[in-house]
């Protein structure tokens, strides 16, 4: 477990109980920090925030800033850090003492200074981080059962975060989208193998089994807290605008813009690359195919960025079967 000390800010700044606010101001500024010790005889007596210059200066009296002593305006009433704390339980600690900056100690010594700002974004950080991991040995589950098309879902992965790229969407939308890519096809676990690796056409029956993977892999995800929608996006990713896809035959104003993105991703990868039943396709036919079907099949501005980056950077782009 990871403790204070790993996020702390080492770099003190402190400033004497005698200093009027302005100066305290002026040093928070020079030092570019949100926060200052307050001292008093080398001991520390106080911390003077950013928040204390808005909830305690009357903004309209500024003129008394220079006379008026830090000391006056000062947090005195201290809550202390251990280094060797959880940084977890000093988290939720600030949290619900609503302390948003806290002086870390080690031997009785302040050794640091912590923020809740700080600890919350290092928390999301690795939070991140762990369903990533978490995610990744999923999708490599999948592909160890259907070695075939191995790489199928970083590939999809890859070309979904570069369509959103090039659509200019949030960095945190793009995430989800990558962490929802990367695991799409997680409901094929569930598929018989014999299936996946047939090296000719699948029968109609054989199809409708198939066609279950989105659900599936719904219910493997639906109970993960994740950030983003993921399971919805994976349910999602085979229905099509005009409500003939599957599971749940949805139109296209139901489907998650997330969904509609790795759908065309989906697409174009099954195509550019071999199958157990044929050989690629090529680029041409699978621009063709998202292409001839937009508006219909696939959302209009994922078809045109899809198209854009495909002709500008040759993704995935092979000679075509013959």
């Amino acid at each position: 477990m990871k403790t204070i000390s790993d996020y702390m800010t080492t770099t003190l700044v402190s400033i004497d109980c005698e200093k009027s606010v302005l100066e305290a101001i002026q040093l928070m500024k020079e030092k570019s920090v949100s926060a200052i010790l307050v001292m008093k005889d080398s001991n520390t007596v106080g911390i003077f925030t950013e928040r204390d210059i808005l909830k305690k200066i009357d903004f309209s009296n500024l003129e008394r800033l220079p006379q008026t002593k830090i000391k006056d305006f000062m947090t005195a009433n201290l809550r202390m850090a251990d280094i060797n704390d959880s940084y977890i339980h000093i988290m939720e600690s600030m949290q619900k003492n609503k302390i948003r900056h806290m002086p870390v100690v080690e031997d009785g010594f302040v050794k640091g200074m912590i923020s809740l700002r700080d600890l919350m974004n290092h928390y999301y950080e690795n939070l991140e981080r762990l369903l990533e991991e978490t995610v990744a040995a999923l999708s490599s589950a999948v592909e160890k059962r259907d070695p075939y098309t191995a790489g199928h879902q970083e590939r999809v992965m890859q070309l979904s975060c570069a369509i959103a790229r090039e659509m200019s969407l949030p960095a945190k939308q793009i995430s989800g989208i990558r962490m929802a890519a990367v695991i799409h096809d997680i409901g094929k676990l569930f598929i018989p193998a014999e299936l996946l690796t047939k090296p000719t056409k699948l029968s109609e029956a054989e199809m409708n089994l198939i066609r279950v993977h989105p659900q599936i892999g719904y219910d493997i995800l639906k109970g993960i807290q994740f950030p983003w929608p993921i399971a919805d996006i994976v349910l999602q990713h085979h229905e099509r605008l005009d409500g003939t896809g599957y599971p749940n035959r949805l139109p296209g104003d139901k489907i998650l813009f997330e969904a509609k993105i790795i759908a065309v991703a989906d697409v174009i990868e099954a195509m550019a690359t071999n199958r157990p039943y044929r050989p690629m396709l090529g680029m041409d036919k699978a621009l063709h195919e998202i292409q001839s079907k937009k508006g219909t099949y696939y959302d209009p501005a994922v078809v045109d960025a899809c198209a854009t980056i495909l002709n500008r950077d040759r993704l995935f782009w092979k000679t075509e079967a013959v």
